[in-house]
């Protein structure tokens, strides 16, 4: 059998912070807390209505956990406008883990050089709406820059 990760594609978020990581002297677990809204942003943006889908499903789970619920509308989100990338940046926040490259310490100044060299990295073919080029890692960049 294959290791689950041959079989569950990771996408941009997972392939973006392999190089923000050493790069950025990030830690794995913090690149997730900072690139996976921006990421889910992204994909919604630029995805067709099959990811819009998927994401809706997750947005309705998070809605019926109680104590999320109630940390979503004291950030003044509604059910049914707030996007999941709104969602998970509310959950790594009331965790308060570091939600920004900024926060991070990585500038912009890096933007450029990560977004050329994250291209070799293999997860971001697999993201649900592929990577083909560092503009579009610089939009996701910037998504979460501040």
């Amino acid at each position: 059998m294959l290791p689950l990760q041959r079989l569950i594609p990771c996408g941009a978020s997972h392939g973006i912070g392999h190089m923000l990581g050493p790069l950025g002297k990030v830690g794995h677990g913090e690149t997730s807390c900072i690139l996976l809204p921006a990421v889910c942003k992204y994909n919604a943006k630029h995805g067709g209505e099959n990811i819009r889908a998927r994401q809706r499903i997750f947005r309705e789970i998070l809605w019926r956990i109680p104590v999320a619920k109630e940390r979503f509308e004291k950030r003044r989100l509604k059910e049914g406008e707030a996007d999941l990338g709104d969602l998970i940046d509310v959950v790594v926040r009331e965790l308060r883990l570091k939600r920004s490259l900024k926060e991070a310490n990585v500038g912009r100044v890096m933007f450029q050089k990560l977004a050329e060299i994250i291209m070799a990295d293999p997860f971001m073919e697999t993201n649900p709406v592929p990577i083909k080029g560092p503009s579009q890692v610089m939009e996701i960049l910037e998504l979460c820059a501040e």
